[in-house]
Parts: C-alpha cells; sequence; structure tokens
C-alpha cells in the first residue's frame, strides 16, 4: 500500500526528475526572451523557465500541440532573444556545466551546430561516452572542459545566427536530454 500511496502522489516521478538535470553555465549560454514564447509556445517556456536545467523532453509533454519550435535545438531558446560572442579560430573557450545531479548515465558533446540545418559541423569539439563521470579529475572534466574553435569552419559561422556551441547530454536509461547552446561567430 505505502509503494502505491507513493507513486499515486507522484514522488516516484518528481524523485526521477530531479536526478539528472545541468545547465552550462559558463561562456553564458542562449536564454530565454519574448521571441522564445512567441515561437515555442507559452506552456513549454513557462514550464522550462521553472527548472533551466531540466530534461527538454518535460516541457514537450506539458506544451503538447501548441509547441511550435524545435525544442531540441538550443532547449527551443531562440536566437533573436540573444546575442552572439566573437570567437577567433584556434581559441580556446572555457565551460562550467552546473551539474544539478547526475545520477542518469548517458552520453555528452560539445559541438558546432549549423542552426539552419540543426546538423553538427565537423567533429564534436568534445565527447564523454560515460556522462556525467562522478569519478573524473578534479576539476571534475565533464563540468570544468574548455573547446577549441576550429579552424576549418570557413565562413560557415561568419555572422551571428549561423552556428552556436551545443552542450548535449543524453541520459540513455531515462531518456532525458540536456542542451545549452552559446551563440558566436567567427
Amino acid at each position: 500500500m505505502t509503494a502505491t500511496l507513493v507513486r499515486f502522489i507522484g514522488l516516484v516521478v518528481t524523485a526521477a526528475v530531479v536526478l539528472g538535470h545541468a545547465v552550462v553555465k559558463v561562456p553564458t549560454p542562449r536564454g530565454a526572451g519574448a521571441y522564445y514564447t512567441q515561437r515555442c509556445g507559452k506552456t513549454f517556456a513557462e514550464y522550462l523557465e521553472k527548472d533551466k536545467a531540466g530534461p527538454i523532453e518535460n516541457g514537450v509533454e506539458v506544451a503538447g500541440s501548441e509547441l511550435k519550435c524545435n525544442a531540441f535545438l538550443c532547449r527551443g531558446y531562440q536566437y533573436e532573444d540573444n546575442t552572439a560572442t566573437e570567437y577567433k579560430p584556434g581559441q580556446v573557450v572555457d565551460f562550467h556545466v552546473d551539474l544539478v545531479a547526475g545520477h542518469h548515465p548517458g552520453y555528452a558533446n560539445v559541438s558546432v551546430v549549423d542552426l539552419a540545418t540543426n546538423t553538427i559541423i565537423g567533429a564534436p569539439l568534445r565527447s564523454w561516452d560515460d556522462y556525467p563521470n562522478a569519478t573524473a579529475t578534479t576539476p571534475r572534466s565533464d563540468i570544468d572542459f574548455n573547446v577549441t574553435i576550429p579552424t576549418t569552419l570557413g565562413t560557415a559561422c561568419s555572422t551571428g545566427g549561423k552556428c552556436a556551441i551545443q552542450w548535449y547530454w543524453y541520459a540513455s536509461k531515462n531518456k532525458q536530454t540536456y542542451e545549452s547552446c552559446v551563440d558566436f561567430y567567427v
């Protein structure tokens, strides 16, 4: 009876949700704004803004048919609400991920993404087959790391709004996605 009661009042679901949340804090990632709310829908935007480190799937489920944006491209955040940072080819960019809770194993990567096609340009800049890694070195190389801006981008990322550096974590066991994007140009 206790297990049934716990399931009924949602504690089991709540526990599963809070065990794996993360978001990029450095560099400043793409965030919410008026265009995001207009494009993705008020329900989706309000739900995900309550937990900026939460899984995208939860917001998609709540929004249902109201969702009008690609939630799995930069968490639905829109370039029009943000600005791009200029990076030079070969520049090293430091990252810090706020790993609120990381008990859901999966894989992760950091890649340059073509925003028009939602495809990765070149190879991932960083990748982890086992993410998060609680046994990582100190400082933890899964939450404090750097990437190097590729020298092979050419004109693909020559203006803001064409590319983003996307941190992506997929928790395989519970099928949850976490993303943060950093808009940039070279």
